[in-house]
């Protein structure tokens, strides 16, 4: 009877999962474009709903949101809101590298933390020592973050010099002004490009993190019912 029930609900849980998916891709453009396009603040958030999807759902549903979905719109995203060239929209496939790695990483820390998460949400339940037992996994959010600082400003640095190498076409971005200031200083080309995005990667991995680990508990919440 249990199997037969959990037959019926596939199905449902396969269609609320893809909505979730959709949902999120939406999410990224319309937050990263209110961060960016409206209020001008120099952060990439155009992962926050991602890292929900991996956090709840793991690897093959993260991909599909961070990487499958948004290339199919990203002509739509650069070229009419950001108002970016046809020659330069192109470019920005190549970062999906970072959201890669980033997608790597949260799956793997989301195995780690599975038994402190199990402790939260029993404590959560229960409505005792929430905050206690959310130090655990507070913990391990915290080297998340720091390390998804570390991938996304290497592999994005290996890119962006990579391209000024070739002299791909590219539009400006906001870690320019660090990464002028390192070259004049004598800085090796690829260090500056690495070193010129930690400064802006510390806040923006940081509610990454955080914000898609708190909307993945509504993410998990809604698909239980």
């Amino acid at each position: 009877m249990n199997v037969k029930q959990d037959r019926d609900t596939r199905p449902i849980v396969f269609v609320k999962m893809f909505i979730l998916c959709a949902v999120s891709v939406l999410g990224n453009i319309l937050l990263n474009y209110l961060v960016n396009g409206i209020f001008r603040l120099p952060l990439y958030l155009d992962t926050v709903f991602t890292a929900a999807i991996c956090f709840s759902y793991g690897i093959l549903p993260g991909i599909i949101t961070g990487i499958f979905l948004p290339a199919i719109l990203l002509p739509v995203k650069y070229i009419y809101m950001y108002n970016y060239s046809v020659e330069t929209s192109w470019t920005v496939y190549f970062f999906f590298i970072c959201a890669l790695g980033e997608i790597i990483l949260i799956c793997i820390f989301q195995k780690k933390i599975k038994q402190k998460e199990i402790d939260f949400f029993n404590d959560l339940a229960c409505k005792s020592n929430i905050f206690q037992s959310f130090i655990p996994v507070a913990t391990h959010l915290l080297v998340l973050a720091a390390l998804d600082c570390i991938i996304v400003s290497v592999l994005g640095g290996i890119i962006g010099y990579t391209a000024g190498f070739f002299s791909v076409p590219r539009s400006l971005y906001p870690e320019d002004t660090f990464l002028l200031g390192l070259l004049r200083n004598n800085v090796p080309p690829l260090a500056s490009a690495v070193l010129s995005r930690i400064p802006i990667n510390v806040v923006d991995r940081f509610i990454v993190v955080f914000a898609g680990y708190g909307i993945s508990l509504l993410y998990r919440k809604w698909l239980k019912r």
